[in-house]
């Protein structure tokens, strides 16, 4: 049995719709933040955390896709575990998939930036970021 990657593209493509707004919704954390508002802090937070549970959702239905079959679970890990600019798809498929993914790191990236910044603006020198925390608790 083959991999079906109009699914894996639509699962993906959802992801990378949550991760879009998982980075809107932190820039506009860092916004109340800011302005000290607690209610739409807890809100925003909560918003957050719904579009990361679909995220892992996303990827936990992907991943399912090869839990009985050992090469489409191979077939999976290459699409989702490759480098996704150096990788080349065989097929307008799998050239999709990693258009999909290309994008996805990318916001990614910038949302990495903008969580690190809130993370130690919080919690200061317990900041996960630190890198005494990173190091191993110095």
């Amino acid at each position: 049995m083959e991999v079906d990657m109009t699914k894996v593209m639509i699962l993906l493509q959802r992801r990378y719709n949550s991760v879009r707004e998982v980075d809107r919704l932190t820039k506009e954390l860092e916004k109340v933040i800011a302005r000290g508002d607690e209610v739409s802090t807890m809100l925003i937070l909560e918003m957050r955390g719904e579009e990361l549970g679909k995220i892992d959702q996303c990827m936990e239905e992907i991943w399912e896709m090869g839990v009985s079959d050992k090469g489409q679970n191979e077939i999976l890990r290459d699409l989702l575990l490759s480098d996704p600019v150096e990788r080349v798809g065989k097929s307008r498929e799998e050239e999709k998939i990693f258009e999909i993914r290309q994008k996805t790191e990318g916001i990614l990236k910038s949302l990495r930036v903008v969580d690190q910044r809130l993370n130690q603006k919080l919690t200061g020198k317990k900041s996960y970021y630190n890198a005494g925390a990173l190091a191993g608790h110095k």
